[in-house]
């Protein structure tokens, strides 16, 4: 959360209120490129420590300089090292497995002072880093500006948990001057603030202690009871909390004049597996199908198993939703999770190829939304508890 004290809260209105004055009297993009840095550097620095800030402004130094080199020559080694240097960078800072296979003199040499940069928004400045790095490489990237480029990394609205933005849509409302559409916009912020507190700061905190443990509710529902209450409001739980944050990310880019893009369209009325996913965490979805889903299939046809289209999307769907759960968590159980997920797909995908797409009734109209909603919530329980507690709960539950 951003509002994690009132010292904090109070940093960050008075800079919304003086970013948007500036915006309004002096309509010069440059100045409010340069405002931006400083309002992002002062508000992170309450979140984040100097030390892991110069480091991954160093990192994103490096990635710049990738993307400009990319950008004049279309070179896929270049791309090939640079996103290779990020994911294993990644990789260190998270997962102990990998910093044991490569040994002490990475962490001795290389790493020490990148273990230390904390986890909180890591994850999604590496989004943006690999997006940065593969758009320059396909030449898509409308601008190269160095202060807007420090600015889509860390801007504070969505540097803990997205939403996740393109640089070219970034680029583009920093640097437009519609003052009157701000205006609306500035208002339209407000209010998603306040739906956003209400979620994560009046409801949440009335679900939780029951939604991340079932034992809570073991003396009065008993073994099954407490599992299946649980993990229902898990769902909302987490839905809740996650959507909560996002409203209030994208309000206060709103009230910056900037449109980040929805997170999230009522996911649990999804009737399918692949609808759910194109509700879910939109943002994220996006970059999966973008630079792994699309990718592997790629790789994949280029392969003597290409001829057999249903084993490619299968394959696809595994390999995207490993390192989705990779990408969330480094235990066993977000691993879990996120083959629950691939399965999922690749079963609908199974019995749904080739078939022509009918009118659907209510009731499959229903049944579909319940079913998608019954494995989605099996799916967090996965997500929510580590493996050691999965087998008290199954032996709990099955003897």
């Amino acid at each position: 959360m951003l509002f994690t004290s009132y010292e904090l809260f109070f940093t960050i209105i008075l800079f919304v209120l003086l970013f948007v004055f500036c915006r309004w009297m002096i309509k010069r993009s440059w100045l409010d490129n340069l405002l931006l840095v400083g309002g992002n550097i002062l508000i992170l620095t309450h979140i984040v420590s100097w030390k892991s800030l110069f480091l991954l402004s160093l990192l994103a130094l490096l990635a710049y300089g990738a993307g400009l080199l990319l950008q004049k020559r279309k070179s896929g080694w270049v791309l090939a090292m640079a996103l290779s240097l990020l994911i294993l960078l990644f990789s260190v800072r998270n997962y102990s497995l990998v910093q044991s296979w490569l040994g002490s003199w990475w962490t001795d040499i290389l790493g020490k002072h990148f273990l230390s940069v904390e986890k909180i928004g890591l994850s999604y400045i590496l989004f943006r880093l690999v997006h940065w790095l593969v758009e320059s490489y396909k030449g898509t990237l409308r601008s190269r500006d160095f202060l807007t480029f420090l600015n889509y990394l860390f801007f504070f609205p969505t540097f803990m948990a997205g939403p996740i933005d393109t640089f070219n849509n970034f680029h583009y409302w920093l640097t437009t001057t519609r003052v009157r559409f701000n205006r609306r916009m500035l208002m339209a912020g407000v209010g998603r603030i306040f739906i956003g507190a209400v979620k994560a700061l009046l409801i949440v905190p009335l679900i939780k202690p029951y939604a991340i443990d079932y034992e809570v509710l073991l003396p009065n529902l008993g073994p099954w009871g407490a599992v299946c209450s649980a993990a229902l409001l898990y769902s909302l739980y987490i839905y809740i909390d996650f959507s909560g944050y996002c409203d209030m990310a994208i309000g206060m880019a709103y009230m910056m004049g900037v449109r980040t893009p929805e997170n999230f369209d009522n996911p649990y009325f999804s009737t399918n597996i692949s609808e759910f996913w194109k509700r879910w965490h939109i943002t994220f979805s996006t970059f999966l199908r973008i630079y792994v889903f699309k990718p592997v299939i790629s790789l994949l046809n280029r392969l003597p198993i290409a001829r057999y289209r249903m084993v490619v999307s299968v394959t696809a769907y595994l390999v995207t939703f490993l390192v989705c759960g990779l990408w969330h968590g480094s235990t066993v159980n977000f691993v879990i999770w996120g083959l629950w997920h691939g399965v999922g797909l690749s079963v609908y995908k199974l019995f749904t190829y080739g078939k022509p797409v009918k009118g659907m009734t209510k009731l499959r109209k229903v049944s579909g939304i319940v079913g998608t909603f019954l494995f989605v919530t099996v799916g967090w329980v996965f997500f929510n508890y580590p493996l050691d507690k999965l087998w008290i709960m199954f032996k709990l539950l099955f003897g």
